[in-house]
């Protein structure tokens, strides 16, 4: 009988999917900071989340050490950037955690990319005599925060397969990310005239600009009434920054900056000292307003470049957590905003 009853218990665990009780607190380990601060704001206190890499590390370098696989041992939902950013370091982790409903494919590894717009997927085979290329598209999808829309939807469906019972809960919370994620792209009024739904899907369409100049309230065209992080960049759209890496391809066409050369020569390639000759003369030109950085990369550089032609360097992180200020993913965005334009504004 003792038999009979554990081979039910199993059975009925199985049939349940690893679905949590309806007690306990769906426990997330996302591979990286925002994802974490996503998952967060979905899940609320529904959720125990953690991130394995911190906002001041390289992502593409983490030591896959014992203590995150004991973590991902316990898991029961993994969140990962994709796009091979973590190609390096998630195997390991996830061979030696001995957690089968998180290895990839299966259904409690979320890969967060699925459903965002890619840019920069090479056209033909990848070599590694081009540096850090990934094959699949650039992956710092993230650093345009109109890509947080449909990750949260999709952090949210997941949480919603392993607690069938706080459904509407993570739905109500996904919402509500969504709504405040475009009162922070758009500012309010305009997100109350025209709908956040609306301006996203002409920001992704590269209408927005064109929707806005045309449409006349009260006399005013919308464009007087956009604000928050648009807003707020709108009148500095079109100047040129130089960047150290190749992970700004989102942030810039979103916020309207201009990334006209790379310090890195080809991607994760330190500079040579005849490559930032070739930056220098492309400095001399006098239309570059400054100098982007992060914080885990040499900074000699930036230094040398930016002394020389008297240029600002901003050491912006790419998450949260990446600079004091940063602690959650809309922080984040308040300070990237902020410090570029008081830049722009030479303050």
């Amino acid at each position: 009988m003792h038999r009979r009853k554990v081979v039910l218990t199993v059975l009925l665990l199985a049939a349940a999917g690893g679905r949590v009780q309806a007690t306990d607190k769906v426990r997330v380990v996302a591979t990286l900071p925002n994802l974490a601060s996503i998952a967060r704001e979905v899940g609320g206190d529904r959720v125990e989340v953690s991130s394995i890499a911190t906002g001041n590390q390289d992502a593409h370098f983490v030591d896959p050490k014992p203590s995150f696989m004991l973590k991902l041992r316990s898991a029961d939902l993994f969140l990962v950037n994709g796009l091979d950013l973590e190609i390096g370091w998630v195997p390991p982790l996830t061979q030696g955690a001995r957690n089968a409903r998180i290895l990839p494919g299966a259904k409690d590894y979320v890969d967060c990319s699925a459903d965002v717009h890619v840019v920069e997927i090479p056209s033909g085979s990848v070599s590694r005599s081009e540096g850090d290329v990934h094959p699949y598209g650039n992956p710092h999808y993230l650093s345009d925060p109109l890509n947080a829309e449909p990750v949260a939807a999709q952090i949210a469906a997941a949480l919603s397969r392993k607690a069938p019972a706080d459904a509407a809960l993570f739905a109500t919370r996904r919402d509500e990310f969504t709504k405040r994620l475009h009162v922070a792209v758009f500012g309010s009024e305009l997100v109350d005239l025209v709908g956040g739904t609306k301006l996203a899907r002409l920001a992704r369409s590269d209408e927005l600009a064109g929707f806005l100049a045309s449409s006349v309230v009260d006399g005013k065209p919308l464009t007087d009434r956009l604000d928050g992080w648009l807003g707020r960049m709108r009148p500095y759209a079109g100047i040129k920054v130089i960047a150290y890496h190749k992970d700004w391809s989102y942030f810039a066409p979103r916020f309207g900056l201009e990334v006209v050369d790379y310090i890195e020569p080809k991607p994760g390639i330190q500079p040579s000292a005849k490559h930032r000759e070739e930056i220098s003369v492309r400095l001399a030109l006098g239309d570059v307003r400054m100098i982007l950085t992060r914080p885990y990369v040499e900074h000699r550089s930036t230094d040398l470049l930016a002394g020389s032609a008297k240029l600002p360097v901003l050491t912006l992180p790419l998450e949260v957590g990446g600079h004091p200020e940063a602690t959650d993913y809309f922080k984040l965005f308040d300070l990237l905003t902020t410090q570029i334009v008081a830049a722009a504004k030479g303050r």
